[in-house]
Formats: structure tokens, C-alpha cells, sequence
């Protein structure tokens, strides 16, 4: 190894894949280790601690490895919930409390760099949790000689009146104050002569948070400081430089300017919670001051509020303090005391404020609640607003019995207390296994807690398992037990402490992890979910061979957040950016659902703005009248339900200012916007030249489109007489999906099958391989309409419409669209015949447009526009803070011919429209999805440029497309290229007479790729379930088609398309006659395992190991050289088999062992397979 002063060391979070470095870098010092810190293992260590760091070198190999937890480890003579009781018993720690102290529970170095990394562990701790002050390590008094820790740590001062003789501990606690590593910063007044020293810091803009305008003049403020005025200075402890500086002003204006603009009422309006002293009484009007400047060198940033406590010493008068800045103001380490106050409902101030009172900086104390604090819980809940009357009543019951000798077991309450008072309180009953295990199979909580990991005895699960019935649930409260919320309430002042409370709530209680789940009819508690996981909803797997389960009730749905001692050291990033996104289509939830589900990312300003609203899911719609996608599973709706997440305004845009930056809607609400995300989707327009002159839906002629015309339109069928007249009809106009549903609606409505037509023009180039994409399906369908007495009238157009004096529809006259046209003649176009058809309701559901409204607003605001908003490849506009995604958009002309959205999943562009507006936002993981504005580059040839991307970046789809439309020798210009969206598409529908049509299909599955493909189909004998799996040339499933009268587990079969037909082998055995009902084959139990939520994942980390063997790689080398050297698009078999032979034994006994593994892992879930054991194999 390099010597220590030229390896560089870097640290970041552990995860439980390090164990296996950290147990080589132990190595045979094993029994050593336990000596110092007693039984350990490592994967519980790093699920269960606190906070725990791994250092790396440049290159990634684990140098060394600590972890700090709220209580000690190696002695469980003292309980977690006791240690801080013996300590500041037994020692002098007047400043120790539970707030500020970690414990060192485990470190490990190698040794010739052990210095080095345990400072950067202590440093990256520090920084990380700026409110740890100390930390302790408890040593054993028989462990033996720790040269490092005895020199980083120093003892603890007895008390003359310790208890020598009976110490319960067996330790000596050893203590390591951060200000031997990050020294606190100095703070004082400023002086004139600091001017020279500051101005050069604040003209270089690196570190100043706040605007400096015009009139900012800082020799003045130094000069002119008084009782309302006052410049703070800080200082580097060692060096004397000056590093940061405060400026701050008092006066009743500024107060009463945030109190009328922003909404303060959470916090008594900025009045006083305590009495004012006498010295105080002349500033009787003003309970607050403003910090009007902020600088701090970055280096210094984790110890921003060191100021606090001395600015409000200078304002000895003030409860509160509060900074204003622009709401899109990144995250910094200053504001984690202060609360984002949000403006007042029609205001579109630019500047957001941020609020922190004087009480929040002091400490405080969680306990058990006693008896004494009912009354003071009382008080603290009657003088709130937040919750409800019945809300704060069943609070307070619930902590009478819970303190009374009644109490219930497993259920405990847990009081935050400030000076004596309750100010905060959280009301919390044990989970069981059962409980437990309910909640990890609906939600993916082990996405984020590794239940295996924590448990000491995990190599237990690799056992042999057999055969027989596997019913009772893992026992995952015996290594991380938890706790259910059931009340929850913290005074807003001390909401900053929220993750403190929770997890001294947790060492109290000695139990690991926190769950809290809520259903559309609970209270929420706001601030309590802000802090928490949101446990994203796992998709549903049917059990091969058993019935579909119905649909749960809305009622019975919930969503599930979490959080664990591991997870409460991971603070999230508050955005407070102001998101207005228009439109419900799918991409925009899409946009907003990936928004809600990023676990280190809380959003404060989302606003849906929907003339709707959100629309119900198709699960509880009692008419279904669109296809549905399977874009969201009902939990995962369920988040647009919950008000705490996003606010929705129901309207439509109608203009909106880019300069101030708010839109305005047809109802008056006037909404500010920081970015602004149109995703309105195209609506069902009928055309002016065939409507009747206004009121459309009072004729009978009906859009399929908004929430209000669908109830117009069933408010007509349900209160009309004209079914009665066997002549009138009802005519259905479209060539899509959507005209299917709206069939079976009607039926479902009471309408006779004989009265309905349906009118279908030919469909576009977008369909051209027909609406049921299987020509099989479409027949079937045709055949069923037409059996239940339906008159379908195929590729013909509407040619005009006939009303009476009163402006209603009476018939409407239809023409084949085979015959004769314009284009051949007048003599031919003679000959064509128009079809009369009676009818007195006309539902139009044939091509869409943008809603006029938003058409309007875009025009005005000279937003480009080309029959669709013009975006680039980032999906910006013209304005660079709105972005375009969906139906309602396309790609600018100059990156070629491209497809329209629809074409693809709209979930997939709403969370790559996401990603790439995080980017702009700032988050680090997505900024890979922009790239830097070229035009601020400096020394570019840009003629060289626009040769090399003529060249390079004209992909090969868009070539394919603008050689379709005869743009063959047009040369076209690509400046970068175009997202790609790879997602699978699906449809899923309703048919008359109850039949059930699904299809799923990659997103390159054409037609003409289908008629070259292996396509396997079935039918039972009555021919009511058809089926067909469509193998393309490449070996993989890229279709799957049903309609039948049986519902069947879409969930299950859309996870096939995509993959490589060899996971079933299905080709092979329908060629050897082993298949004769495929959908029988595809619910044969052994295929559970394909189906399962994370198998995925699986696939995905297994090819990852895959490729990293040697055998693969040169395997992978020789098999590409042959697909070029022969200009192949497949592999035969035979060739497939010869490679195969290449692949050695180690290899595919790794791919064996972590296949067990994985089903070891997974056997609750997947309990028909035999699993042998695979202990000796772990290690």
C-alpha cells in the first residue's frame, strides 16, 4: 500500500455490503475485536447504528469503517433507555446531554492508516450532524490495549461521589469533545476595521447567502450599529480569520410585513409566548428581527448556527428571527433551525420567509409520560389549530389511560418536554410479526431496511428448506422491533427537533424502527410524514393457479411511512421551489408521483392545477369510459388523495405571467410559480364545422372528455326517452380504445345493445396495425358486438349532422371512406352514398385537441407553438422555467422527425420529464440528465460542431423515420440527442358483455415485427379465453394479447414482455406439443418466481456480477466480433449452445448460489420451491 501521506481517504455512509471488506480487513483479529466491543456482526451493526462511516481510497477499497449509535454497546448491564442517567450520575457532563452525544460502538483501520481515517470519520461526522457535540466510548475494562482510541479519547472527570464499588458497567467512559476536530466558531460584534477584510469574501459570491442590492452598504452598518441594528462577525478559532458575517435590523415594519403577508398563525402571529421584562418594555411593539445578510466561507458552512445564540443575545427583546429569501434558495445548513413559513393564499411574492424562535435553540428533554403531564398535554392541545377538536380529545384519553395502572400493553406515550412543559407528544403501540410481515408485503420497506442484515443470526435463513407448508411470518421484531403511530402533535417552534424526538422516542422505548400509516379518512399529521420514508406500494403478484383477488375498497387502502434509528441520521433535503404543474394526465402524475417518492427529498410547494382535479382511479370508477393503462396501482394513487403531499386546485389556465412569474385560472385563483410543468393531455374536441352553432351538450352531441360533460352526457341517457323509439340510436364516434369503453358504459347505463352504433374512421398511421393490435382479438370483438345486436359501420367518416328547430340532434349522415373522394373525380365522387342514420346522441371520441383555454394563454404569452408546444430535449420552452411533456408537446423540428408522446409510456416521460427538472433544481444524482447550455461555453467551432453531430448524433430511429416521411437527402440537424423511452406500453379494458381485453408490448413492437414473429396462441373450446405470446426474432417476449370472460392477473403477465422467452422456454416446449393451453402454462406455480415484485432487481444485480467475470468478458468480446463480422441481428441456437460450453463452472455456480440465495431471502413470498442449504457457502 502507498504510505499514508499520499493515499487520499474519502468517507461516506456505510451499507451492509461493506461487511465482507470490513471481515477481510479485520482478518484474524476477530477474537480482538470482540474483547473491545464484545459480540458483534457487522451487517447488524451497520442496519441497526446510528450513524456509521466506511473510508475508501480513491478507487473504492474499504481503508476503515465506524460506527456511533444513542446508546453504548458492549454491555447490555445498562439499558439503552438508562445510560444517560448513569452517566451524568457517575461523571461531570453538565454539558452532555441525549441531544449532542453519539457513542462510538465500533471502529476499524488499517493500521498503518488508522490516524488518517479516524479523523476524516470524526470530521465527516461532525459536518453530517452538526448537533453532535460529543462523543462517548464505553471501554471494556478487560479489553485489552487500544492505542488509538486511548489517544483520540480522554476520561471523563468522576464525581467525588461515584459509586466505585458498584459500578454496573464494567466500562470506563472515555470522551471526545468536537471542538478537538471542528472548533466552534468565534463570534463578536463587528467592527469598522473588518470592512477591509469582508468586502474582498462577499465581492467573490462564494458562500454569501442572501442578495446583496443596491443599497447594501457594510462600512455603514458597521459604523451605525445600535439595539436595533447589528453586525456579527465570526471568526476561525484558531487562525483569527474572519469567515462569516451577520447583518441584522429590527423594527415593526418589517414584522408586520411578514405577518400580513405570510402565514403566521401557527405561530401566535409573532406574538410573545412569554411575558416581556422590564428592560424590554420599550420595544414593546416588536418581537422579532430580521437577518437582512448572510456570508459564511463553505469550508465553515456545518457550523452556521453558531450565530444563533449570540444574534438573539444582541436582541435581548425578540422571541423570533426570520430571513427572507427566494423560495428555490438551496437547502443550507443555517436554515435547519428554521421553519419555511408559507405565503398567504393569492400572493406571488418571489422572496419566501424563513422563522425561528429563540426557544428552539434550547435544550430539550423526552421522557415517558407520567401522570403529571396529562394536564400540561391538555394545555398544549387546546391552544393549537392544526388538529381537531375529537383529534386532540382522543389524544389526551389516550394519555390518561396509558398513565393510568390500566394501561394497555404494548402501548406507550412519550412526551417532549421544554423547561417542564409539554410541548410535544407521541402516542405509539408495539407491532408484532404478524403486523409486520403485513406491512412489508404491501409496501417495499425492506427497500430501505435490511430486516436480514439486522438480525445476529441471518445465516439461520439459508437452512434447508423443504417441501412442507411454510404459513407463520419471519420473526423481524425479535432484530429490529417496532412501533405504530397512533397520535402525534409537536408545537411548531420546536418542529425543527422532530428527528430528535423520534429517536430518543425510539431509545426509550428500545425499539428500532417507526411506522406510521394513514387512510383517506384519517387526520394526517403534516409534520410528523414530512420527516418519515414513504414506503412506495409493491406491486401485487397473483398466485399462479388461484383466483384473482378483488379489488380492495378505497376505504381500506393506506399509505405506510417509516423511519428507523439508521434512517433518522439521513436528513432530507427541503425544496421549497414552487412546482406548478398543469394538467392530470398520466405524465404529469407521473411527474409528481416520482416528485413524492425520492426518500432524501421533501417538497414543501407542489400545486396541481386540474379541471377536474385528480381523476378516480379506473379500480373505483363506477363507469369506465377510457382505457385504462395500468400507469398507477390504486396505493400508489392513493398519494394524490393525501392533501399533506400536494395541493390541486381545480380550474383551468388561463393565463399566466412569466415575468412575475403566476398563473392565473377561470376560477381566480392566482398561483406563483418558481417552475412551471405543463402536462394538460389533448381532450376529445368535437369540430366546429359538424357541431351544432353552441351548447353542445344540450343537442345531444357529447365530447368524451371532462368530468362535468360525462355527467351531462349520463345525466341524458338516465332522464331521455328517445331508447324507446326503435329508430333513434346512439351514435359512438371513434376509431380507439376509448369508443370500446364508452359502449360497454352505455350498456351498463341501461342502454340497449340494438340502439348503439358504432361509427369508426380509419384509424392513423400511429395504429395502423389495428385498435386490439391482434387481428385475432379485433375479429372476436366484431363477432361479440355484433352478436348482441350492435351496428358497427367501419371505416366511415361523419359527413354532417341534421338538427330540428330546437338545435337537437336528429340523425347524422355517414359515408364510407373506401369510396370515391375528391382526389378521384368529380364523376367518381358522384357516385359516393352517404349512410342516414337516426339518432338523437352523438358521443365524439375521435381526435383531440389542446384545451382552448391553455391554447390561449400559450399564445398570448408567445410560448412557440406548432399545433403542439415546442420543447428542446431537456423539455423547456422559450421560457426557460416552463417545461412541456405529454400529448400536449413535441420535440423542436430541428432534432428531426420524432414520434409523438403518446407513442409511448406517458409514465416513463413524466419521470424522465422529472428527473431532468431535478437537474435543474440542483439535486446531484440527476445531473446527468442535462448538459451545460452550450452557447455559455467559451472556444468552440461551431461549424466543426454541427458537421460532427450531422455526423454522430442523427440516431438511428429518427434516419429510419425521416427516410418513412421522404426526408431520405435532407440533411438534419441534431444538436444533442433525444431522450429514449424504453418502458413497456399496456391497455387494459372492459368489452361488452363483460369480456376482458388486455395487451402489453415493448416499445418497438410494430406490426411488422409481429407478423415476422413466433406468435403462439391458444383458445379454449368454447372460445371464450384467448391468448397469444408473441417471440420476436431476438429471442424475446414482445407482445401478450387476451380477451376472455375471466378476469386474469395482468400484474403478473405485463412483467413478461420484455424478457428473454428462455426464463419460461416457452418456444421450446410449444415446438416439442407441451403447451396446448398457454394461459394454463403461464399460471403453473413454478413460475412464481417471474412474477414476484423484485425479481427484477435481482435480474438486474446478477447480470452486474455476471459481467465482472473474467469467462463472460471474452465471451461477451468473441460473440460481438461475430455479430459484426457477419451483420447479424440474433444468435442461431446451435452457435447459442457452443457459447454456452464456454461459460466455467465457477461461473455458473455462482449464478446457481445467488439464485438460492435469493429465493432463501424471499421464501415467505415464494413458498413452493425446494431450497437446499447454502450456510458453507456464505462466508
Amino acid at each position: 500500500m502507498e504510505d499514508a501521506g499520499a493515499t487520499e481517504i474519502m468517507c461516506r455512509r456505510s451499507t451492509t455490503e461493506d461487511a465482507l471488506a470490513l471481515k477481510l480487513l479485520i482478518g484474524e483479529d476477530y477474537a480482538e475485536y470482540e474483547k473491545r466491543y464484545g459480540p458483534y456482526n457487522l451487517e447488524q451493526i451497520i442496519e441497526t447504528s446510528y450513524f456509521s462511516v466506511t473510508a475508501t481510497d480513491a478507487d473504492g477499497a474499504v481503508l476503515g469503517f465506524a460506527a456511533f449509535n444513542d446508546f453504548p454497546a458492549g454491555t447490555s448491564r445498562i439499558p439503552s433507555s438508562a445510560w444517560l442517567d448513569y452517566v451524568q450520575g457517575r461523571y461531570r457532563t453538565e454539558d452532555l446531554n441525549a441531544n449532542n452525544v453519539l457513542w462510538l460502538v465500533f471502529f476499524t483501520a488499517a493500521p498503518d492508516i488508522a490516524d488518517d481515517v479516524i479523523n476524516n470519520v470524526f470530521a465527516t461526522l461532525y459536518s453530517t450532524l452538526p448537533d453532535t457535540d460529543h462523543v462517548l466510548f464505553a471501554r471494556l475494562r478487560d479489553a485489552g490495549p487500544m492505542p488509538l482510541i486511548n489517544d483520540y479519547f480522554s476520561a471523563l472527570t468522576e464525581r467525588s461521589t461515584a459509586q466505585t464499588d458498584s459500578d454496573p458497567f464494567v466500562a470506563d467512559v472515555l470522551w471526545s469533545p468536537r471542538a478537538d476536530v471542528v472548533p466552534d466558531l468565534v463570534i463578536r460584534r463587528g467592527k469598522v476595521e473588518d470592512y477591509d477584510d469582508l468586502m474582498p469574501l462577499l465581492l467573490a459570491e462564494v458562500g454569501v447567502l442572501t442578495e446583496m442590492g443596491d443599497d447594501f452598504y457594510l462600512e455603514e452598518l458597521l459604523e451605525h450599529q445600535d439595539a436595533v441594528h447589528c453586525v456579527l462577525v465570526a471568526e476561525d478559532a484558531e487562525s483569527g480569520e474572519i469567515v462569516g458575517l451577520m447583518c441584522m435590523s429590527s423594527s415593526v415594519e418589517d414584522q408586520q410585513y411578514v405577518v400580513k403577508h405570510f402565514n403566521t398563525e401557527p405561530y401566535q402571529k409573532l406574538k410573545r409566548w412569554h411575558q416581556r421584562s422590564e428592560k424590554d418594555q420599550g420595544h414593546s411593539n416588536k418581537n422579532s428581527f430580521s437577518i437582512d445578510f448572510f456570508y459564511l466561507n463553505v469550508e465553515y458552512e456545518c457550523r452556521a448556527v453558531d450565530f444563533l445564540r449570540p444574534a438573539f443575545k444582541q436582541f435581548p427583546f425578540a422571541e423570533y428571527a426570520f430571513i427572507r429569501l427566494p423560495h428555490s434558495v438551496p437547502d443550507h445548513a443555517l436554515l435547519s433551525k428554521f421553519q419555511y413559513v408559507p405565503l398567504k393564499q393569492g400572493l406571488t411574492l418571489k422572496q419566501g420567509c424563513f422563522l425561528v424562535c429563540r426557544y428552539t435553540l434550547d435544550v430539550l428533554d423526552v421522557r415517558r409520560a407520567e401522570a403529571d403531564d396529562v394536564p400540561k398535554l391538555t394545555h398544549l392541545l387546546t391552544t393549537q389549530t392544526e388538529l381537531s377538536r375529537g383529534r386532540c380529545d382522543d389524544t389526551v384519553a389516550h394519555a390518561e389511560l396509558c398513565c393510568s395502572a390500566a394501561a394497555p400493553a404494548g402501548e406507550s406515550v412519550v412526551s417532549l418536554l421544554h423547561q417542564g412543559n409539554v410541548v410535544g407528544t407521541l402516542h405509539v403501540g408495539e407491532m408484532g410479526d404478524e403486523d409486520t410481515f403485513q406491512f412489508v408485503a404491501e409496501f417495499a420497506v425492506d427497500s430501505k431496511i435490511d430486516f436480514l442484515a439486522a438480525n445476529k443470526n441471518s445465516d439461520r435463513e439459508y437452512a434447508e428448506i423443504g417441501l412442507e407448508p411454510r404459513t407463520a411470518p419471519a420473526a423481524r421484531t425479535e432484530s429490529l422491533p417496532g412501533l405504530l403511530v397512533k397520535y402525534f402533535y409537536i408545537k411548531p417552534i420546536f418542529r425543527p427537533h422532530i428527528r430528535m424526538f423520534l429517536r430518543e422516542s425510539l431509545r426509550l422505548l428500545r425499539k428500532e424502527v417507526l411506522y406510521y400509516s394513514v387512510g383517506l379518512q384519517d387526520e394526517i399529521y403534516q409534520t410528523l410524514m414530512a420527516e418519515l420514508t414513504l414506503a412506495l406500494p409493491r406491486r401485487e403478484m397473483h398466485v399462479p393457479g388461484q383466483p384473482v383477488a378483488a379489488e380492495a375498497e378505497p376505504q381500506d387502502l393506506v399509505t405506510l411511512h417509516f423511519t428507523s434509528r439508521r434512517l433518522l441520521s439521513e436528513f432530507k433535503t427541503k425544496i421549497h421551489s414552487r412546482i406548478v404543474v398543469i394538467g392530470a394526465s398520466c405524465t404529469g402524475l407521473s411527474f409528481i408521483y416520482t416528485l413524492l417518492a425520492l426518500p432524501y427529498i421533501h417538497f414543501t410547494n407542489i400545486v396541481l392545477i386540474s379541471r377536474d382535479g385528480v381523476p378516480d382511479h379506473p379500480n373505483v370508477s363506477d363507469h369506465t369510459w377510457f382505457a385504462d393503462r395500468l400507469s398507477f396501482l390504486e396505493r400508489e394513487y392513493m398519494l394524490f388523495r393525501l392533501p399533506c403531499k400536494i395541493r390541486i386546485i381545480e380550474g383551468n389556465l388561463v393565463d399566466f405571467e412569466r415575468t412575475e412569474k403566476y398563473v392565473v385560472t377561470d376560477n381566480g385563483y392566482v398561483e406563483p410559480y418558481d417552475h412551471l410543468v405543463i402536462t394538460a393531455g389533448r381532450q376529445y374536441t368535437v369540430p366546429k364545422e359538424i357541431s351544432a352553432p353552441k351548447y353542445v351538450a344540450r343537442n345531444g352531441v357529447f365530447p368524451l372528455g371532462s368530468k362535468l360533460m360525462l355527467e351531462k352526457l349520463i345525466q341524458h341517457v338516465r332522464e331521455s326517452e328517445i331508447y324507446e323509439d326503435d329508430l333513434s340510436h346512439c351514435v359512438i364516434y371513434g376509431s380507439s380504445l376509448d369508443s370500446f369503453c364508452t359502449l360497454t358504459a352505455l350498456l351498463q347505463l341501461g342502454v340497449k345493445a340494438s340502439r348503439l352504433a358504432l361509427v369508426s374512421p380509419k384509424v392513423t398511421d400511429m395504429d395502423a396495425e389495428g385498435v386490439f393490435r391482434d387481428p385475432a382479438v379485433e375479429l372476436k370483438v366484431d363477432k361479440l358486438c355484433e352478436a348482441m345486436g350492435m351496428k358497427f359501420y367501419k371505416n366511415h367518416e361523419l359527413e354532417r349532422m341534421e338538427y330540428n328547430d330546437d338545435n337537437t340532434l336528429t340523425g347524422i349522415y355517414i359515408v364510407n371512406q373506401s369510396q370515391p373522394t375528391s382526389e378521384d373525380g368529380e364523376a367518381a365522387q358522384k357516385g359516393r352514398r352517404s349512410v342516414e342514420l337516426p339518432c338523437t346522441m352523438f358521443i365524439y371520441c375521435y381526435e383531440k385537441d389542446i384545451d382552448p383555454a391553455i391554447l390561449s394563454a400559450l399564445n398570448k404569452r408567445s410560448i412557440v407553438f406548432d399545433g403542439r408546444v415546442i420543447v428542446e430535449n431537456n423539455y423547456r420552452t422559450t421560457d426557460k422555467q416552463i417545461y412541456a411533456a405529454g400529448p400536449i408537446a413535441m420535440f423542436s423540428r430541428r432534432f428531426g422527425p420524432s414520434q409523438p408522446f403518446e407513442t409511448f409510456s406517458s409514465m416513463e416521460v413524466g419521470r424522465h420529464l422529472c428527473h431532468t427538472v431535478l437537474a435543474f433544481l440542483g439535486v446531484e444524482e440527476f445531473k446527468a440528465n442535462i448538459e451545460e447550455e452550450e452557447e455559455e461555453k467559451d472556444g468552440i467551432d461551431r461549424e466543426q460542431l454541427r458537421k460532427e453531430r450531422r455526423g454522430q448524433l442523427f440516431s438511428d430511429e429518427a434516419a429510419q423515420l425521416a427516410q418513412d416521411k421522404g426526408l431520405k437527402d435532407e440533411v438534419i440537424e441534431r444538436p444533442k440527442p433525444l431522450p429514449q423511452y424504453k418502458d413497456n406500453m399496456m391497455w387494459c379494458v372492459l368489452l361488452p358483455n363483460d369480456y376482458h381485453y388486455f395487451h402489453c408490448q415493448t416499445h418497438d413492437c410494430r406490426g411488422e415485427s409481429v407478423k415476422q414473429a413466433n406468435n403462439i396462441s391458444t383458445e379454449d373450446d368454447n372460445g371464450d379465453s384467448y391468448i397469444r405470446v408473441s417471440v420476436n426474432t431476438t429471442q424475446y417476449i414482445q407482445s401478450i394479447s387476451y380477451l376472455g370472460s375471466n378476469k386474469i392477473e395482468v400484474h403478473n403477465f405485463k412483467v413478461l414482455v420484455g424478457l428473454p422467452q428462455t426464463y419460461l422456454n416457452i418456444v421450446q416446449r410449444w415446438d416439442d406439443g407441451l403447451i396446448t393451453d398457454v394461459l394454463a402454462f403461464l399460471r403453473q406455480n413454478w413460475t412464481m418466481a417471474v412474477y414476484y415484485d423484485k425479481a427484477q432487481d435481482f435480474i438486474v444485480n446478477l447480470r452486474a456480477k455476471f459481467r465482472k467475470q473474467r469467462d463472460i468478458q471474452m465471451l461477451s468480446e468473441y460473440i460481438l466480433e461475430h455479430v459484426q463480422a457477419e451483420n447479424v441481428d440474433c444468435i442461431d441456437e446451435s452457435r447459442r449452445k457452443r457459447y454456452g460450453v464456454e461459460v466455467t463452472a465457477e461461473t455458473q455456480q455462482m449464478v446457481q448460489l445467488e439464485l438460492i440465495k435469493f429465493l432463501h431471502q424471499n421464501k415467505e413470498f415464494l413458498p413452493i420451491y425446494f431450497l437446499p442449504d447454502v450456510r458453507c457457502h456464505l462466508t
